[in-house]
């Protein structure tokens, strides 16, 4: 009996506790504020393109994905330090406004004429963008979108009017003679820099849509996605991509199914130069025993031979018998944050595989130490601008922290490891270096080998003697 317990009591006691907690909360108002905050839609475009970095990425080395000098795009709009090439947007639009005989209004009405052009536009960010109004997004939209533009075909005219004699527009007339960037040689390869981020961008139908209403007939220009390229190439790291790329005039050639073959910007459009000529290979999910390669001065000590590829393509990487081909990669100013920021389109939007992201992987793994810089620049593998060990810091942390999906190398990689295993490849390997690796070596070789064939035969013929001497 001294253990019962009044459920009477206890349903008091528990009204009374909500009767507190609805003093103290007023839920009907509690509801209606939450209810004010849910959404009905996702907050993240399905179609998005252009991200900020994400801080597990940005941390090793934010330097590599903030522009200098020009900002393009929303998420850097504002900065102190880009109000000179603010200045030289406004003077640019000018230009070409005048050149074109055409009003200001009269180009505003011709973009927003365009199916949805601001929703289309906002969607391809990100984030939401509320705190830009219609008419300052559509205003960046124009003016960002035509300072690319007349950099492009300044580039253009500039550096090819001497191909052609005709059509071409003059240089007073584009203005070069008095252009802030051109008159610097080193802005160039600045705004490149800041051009190929990840987080300056603009939508690459925003450049086509911009290039049709400013273009003018009379006057020759290539497509302007080779406008845009023949820009680039003025870096040397991008060169030979870019010149391979346009020799083909393709987007899709090597690249697999589910490789949208639209181009989402510029930066995108930089990627596919980089992977539309790699040989379509069967990507496996990512297996650490897959990823895991020794260095290429041990790989070189096994046996393994390596070869520089002149394939076009950087990533076209092949083994076979022994030899290790691999086309080769220019390590320059523009080489670390090109392959970051790739890497970080490649993390973050949903239409783009994890080729670049394999690609630095697979080097990773045979760059252990400055030594094995060193010994890829010798086979000119790498050209190096940098000190070995520079070098060799740019793949040590590239891929830190980054997610790998499918990794296109696993069976390279595993041919690679069959072959180091075999222990007859190390020990001819060890004869060749040790014996065989210049004539002196070979002559003592085959003078040890004759005295001790020598030795033999006189001992067979001492014990045949001692055993049937002759009669």
């Amino acid at each position: 009996m001294e253990n019962y317990v009044d459920s009477s009591t206890d349903l008091d006691t528990t009204n009374n506790i909500t009767e507190v907690h609805e003093c103290r909360i007023n839920v009907e108002a509690l509801k209606n504020s939450m209810t004010a905050k849910l959404r009905s839609d996702s907050p993240l475009p399905a179609n998005c393109s252009i991200f900020r970095v994400p801080q597990v990425l940005r941390r090793h080395k934010s330097e590599a994905y903030g522009p200098d000098v020009v900002s393009i795009g929303p998420f850097h709009r504002g900065g102190k330090q880009f109000q000179t090439m603010e200045n030289v947007k406004q003077w640019y639009l000018h230009n070409l406004l005048s050149r074109l005989n055409i009003s200001l209004r009269t180009l505003i009405r011709s973009v927003c004429n365009v199916f949805e052009f601001e929703k289309r536009a906002r969607a391809f960010y990100a984030e939401p963008l509320d705190h830009l109004s219609p008419n300052d997004f559509i205003e960046m939209m124009i003016l960002d979108g035509c300072f690319l533009l007349e950099l492009f075909k300044k580039f253009f005219c500039e550096g090819y009017k001497r191909c052609r004699k005709e059509n071409f527009v003059p240089a007073e007339v584009l203005h070069i003679e008095n252009d802030p960037i051109f008159n610097m040689d080193c802005m160039l390869q600045y705004l490149c820099h800041d051009l190929m981020l990840l987080e300056n961008q603009l939508p690459w139908f925003v450049l086509e849509i911009l290039y049709r209403l400013t273009v003018e007939e009379h006057i020759y220009y290539p497509s302007l996605s080779t406008m845009v390229l023949l820009t680039f190439s003025s870096q040397g790291s991008l060169l030979h991509n870019v010149e391979s790329y346009l020799s083909h005039n393709c987007h899709d050639d090597g690249d697999d199914e589910d490789e949208d073959d639209a181009i989402l910007h510029i930066l995108d459009l930089i990627r596919s130069t980089v992977v539309f000529r790699f040989r379509k290979v069967k990507s496996l999910p990512c297996l650490l025993s897959q990823v895991k390669l020794p260095p290429a001065t041990t790989l070189s000590e096994a046996g393994v031979e390596f070869r520089r590829d002149c394939m076009e393509g950087m990533m076209n990487i092949d083994f076979k018998d022994g030899v290790f081909t691999i086309p080769q990669l220019p390590i320059a100013e523009m080489t670390e944050p090109l392959l970051r920021n790739i890497i970080a389109l490649e993390q973050c939007c949903h239409g783009r595989s994890h080729k670049i992201t394999s690609y630095v992987i697979l080097m990773h793994s045979l760059i252990a130490s400055s030594k094995d810089i060193d010994f890829l620049c010798e086979k000119e593998i790498f050209l190096n601008w940098f000190s070995s060990e520079n070098a060799y810091k740019i793949f040590n942390k590239l891929y830190d922290d980054t997610f790998l999906k499918h990794f296109y190398y696993g069976e390279l990689c595993a041919e690679v490891n069959k072959y180091y295993n075999v222990s007859w490849n190390r020990w001819l390997e060890k004869l060749k270096r040790d014996h065989l690796s210049n004539p002196w070596k070979i002559t003592s070789l085959v003078a040890a080998f004759i005295l001790l064939a020598l030795t033999l035969l006189q001992t067979t013929y001492t014990i045949q003697q001692y055993y049937s001497p002759r009669q």
